[in-house]
């Protein structure tokens, strides 16, 4: 999975690629990240040396990004991070918007899918939560890139799921 994550205003592409390996614009890095004891909390070691992340969530701006303030070694950024449309289907010329397309949100990481909070059917707003995953001891929030209806879900929660696997799919639009 894909996320544009902007940091004090620099902005990086950065690619999950299994449990310890991510790209951060391109170059490879090892990673260990573990939540500490269910607090907003985390040991982070990279090839670099380790270190104590507190990581608390802002109130979105612009769906679908999550704004953060994280604090390493005594220093408070600001971090946004923003899922890469990967899971959009391409745009067809003759259609400049999504609303008659569906949308997929796909799971970003190997993992056990924690919860489904919307059944098919249900409407979602932009920025709502449409699953969660859990992955390396921690969860997961995939967020609504639109609002629309939940078209179909693919449970049920507790499953083991796969790295890009399909979960749920919005249909954009208002019909509410």
């Amino acid at each position: 999975m894909k996320y544009r994550v902007t940091v004090a205003g620099r902005s990086f592409e950065i690619e999950v690629e299994h449990d310890r390996l991510v790209r951060v614009d391109g170059r490879p890095l090892y990673v260990d990240l573990e939540q500490v004891g269910g607090l907003p909390v985390y040991s982070l070691v990279l090839d670099d040396g380790g270190y104590v992340v507190f990581v608390e969530e802002g109130q979105p701006e612009s769906p679908p990004a999550t704004p953060y303030q994280v604090e390493v070694r005594g220093q408070v950024y600001p971090v946004e991070v923003q899922p890469q449309p990967c899971w959009l289907p391409p745009r067809r010329s003759e259609s400049p918007d999504l609303a008659d397309q569906e949308v997929v949100i796909r799971a970003p990481l190997a993992g056990v899918l924690a919860s489904l909070p919307l059944p098919a059917g249900g409407q979602v707003e932009a920025g709502q939560v449409v699953a969660v995953v859990e992955s390396m001891k921690m969860q997961m929030e995939l967020k609504a890139p639109c609002s629309g209806v939940v078209t179909r879900v693919h449970g049920p929660p507790g499953r083991d799921i796969s790295q890009g696997e399909e979960l749920a799919i919005i249909r954009p639009g208002r019909s509410f």
